[in-house]
């Protein structure tokens, strides 16, 4: 019976051994997802981890066929209750690297989304800004030509009130030389009377020069 289980024990043993030595590589190459992290993990990374775990979990059903055998015969050696805690030991430290991995990814997983997001934000605010400024801008705009015509608008008003202003003061001008004519035209010696009224002012303005010219002519030669 002790030779049966030390044969068992080699053969389960020899399992657990080469699932190690499957562990060591598969975790060598779960290690390089940490370094090359995505936003959202990928089909390889995923198979990749659920072997890594069944892996694991296998091994444990393995040793738990060990320790089954060493319970079963007393009599077996030190040496193999050694191997056996030597095992144990490997696969928590395996446990350890795999779930010291999977939370180096997720962590640097959480960061890269995280600062995805406040990309997103920024760009976001950054739109929502460029597009209030430009709302700003065409509002300003609007104003300013708005503005424009108001004052184009009241500068045509005041040009056709000045103009309305002349055609009527010209009316009356015209109307006052009308009547001037109409009257000149009822009382023929009146252009006469006129006539002779500017002769004589012409003549007393000639006689007064006259006077005034003898005047300095005499203060002159008389110093």
């Amino acid at each position: 019976m002790s030779k049966v289980n030390s044969s068992s024990f080699v053969t389960v043993r020899g399992q657990a051994i080469s699932l190690e030595t499957q562990t060591d590589s598969l975790l060598s190459r779960y290690s390089t997802f940490a370094q090359t992290t995505s936003s959202e993990q990928s089909g390889k990374e995923k198979k990749l981890d659920t072997q890594i775990e069944s892996t694991l979990k296998k091994r444990q059903d393995i040793i738990d066929s060990l320790n089954d055998i060493c319970n079963e015969n007393p009599s077996i050696s030190a040496s193999k209750l050694s191997q056996l805690q030597r095992h144990k030991e490997i696969l928590q430290e395996h446990w350890k690297s795999f779930q010291n991995i999977r939370s180096s990814i997720q962590q640097e997983r959480n960061r890269l989304n995280l600062l995805f997001s406040v990309k997103n934000d920024i760009a976001q605010h950054n739109s929502n800004t460029n597009i209030n400024d430009e709302e700003e801008y065409i509002q300003d705009e609007s104003r300013r030509i708005d503005q424009s015509h108001n004052v184009v608008d009241r500068l045509i008003s005041q040009a056709w009130e000045t103009r309305d202003h002349f055609t009527s003061q010209n009316n009356v001008l015209n109307n006052v030389n009308n009547k001037t004519l109409q009257v000149l035209q009822r009382i023929p010696g009146l252009n006469h009377l006129l006539g002779k009224i500017n002769t004589r002012r012409k003549k007393n303005a000639a006689i007064l020069a006259s006077v005034m010219t003898i005047c300095i002519l005499l203060l002159f030669f008389t110093w």
